[in-house]
């Protein structure tokens, strides 16, 4: 491929999630470890970041508390700046973000990278912004980012060419706002999921995720995700980095 850029998959922490969330008609008795990540895009003029990470792991574990069976967990080095600050880079040397879904766990760092262009799906913000942000599934002060303070380097809109080789495709599934990411490596094109996949055994399986907008929209995304990438990324798989020490496309 001509462009051969490198994902670094950052772990931002940990927890467990119950097999009825993990999986469509799960096994409530089952138990599933799921891993949180940013992914570090490298290879291009800037770096580029799909989501944001975590910060407040105490206010997520809160909100999230029906989901999760094990809190998230996240141990010295695994923040965002952190993980960063290790490949000497700050957050303003961040050239672009691109947003799977406006979820807390994947924006609540959005205002750590102030000259970055941001991404998110544009009929996706549409409706997490309709009726005055009531009942949005998004918070509060990443729609007050998108929409506000850092308006003028939003780019709200859907299956766009963030730089040559890097592309986004809205999927939908588990929100309205999912999007997946298409990146061009050296060893074949990479699909960032999102969470419209979390898991590998989604696809191996072929079942959807359990927590979902529209089970049909993750059918639909998990057909069009084989069909497009070479190489898929679970954005909550906990054997990624294991498969891939040095990142994919290294």
């Amino acid at each position: 491929m001509k462009y051969r850029y490198v994902i670094h998959p950052l772990l931002n922490g940990r927890c467990v999630i119950a097999g009825n969330h993990a999986f469509h008609e799960g096994d409530p008795a089952e138990s599933w470890p799921y891993s949180c990540y940013v992914w570090l895009i490298l290879g291009g003029e800037r770096p580029v970041l799909v989501d944001t990470g975590l910060d407040n792991v105490e206010e997520m574990n809160h909100g999230a508390a029906h989901v999760l069976r094990q809190p998230i967990t996240q141990e010295p080095g695994q923040s965002t700046r952190e993980h960063l600050s290790r490949f000497g880079i700050k957050g303003e040397d961040i050239g672009a973000v691109i947003i799977t879904h406006l979820h807390f766990d994947h924006v609540d760092c959005l205002d750590q990278f102030p000259a970055a262009r941001i991404y998110v799906s544009g009929k996706g913000l549409e409706l997490a912004t309709a009726n005055g942000w009531k009942g949005s599934w998004a918070p509060g002060k990443a729609l007050e980012i998108l929409t506000r303070t850092a308006k003028d380097r939003t780019v709200a809109a859907d299956d766009v060419e963030v730089v040559p080789g890097i592309r986004t495709m809205w999927v939908g599934g588990h929100t309205p706002c999912s999007q997946a990411v298409l990146v061009d490596t050296a060893v074949g094109r990479a699909c960032v999921t999102g969470d419209t996949v979390s898991l590998a055994a989604n696809l191996e399986r072929g079942i959807p995720v359990g927590v979902f907008h529209n089970v049909e929209e993750c059918r639909l995304a998990m057909d069009r995700i084989r069909s497009e990438a070479d190489i898929v990324l679970p954005s909550h798989e906990p054997a990624i980095p294991g498969i891939f020490p040095r990142g994919i496309g290294a």
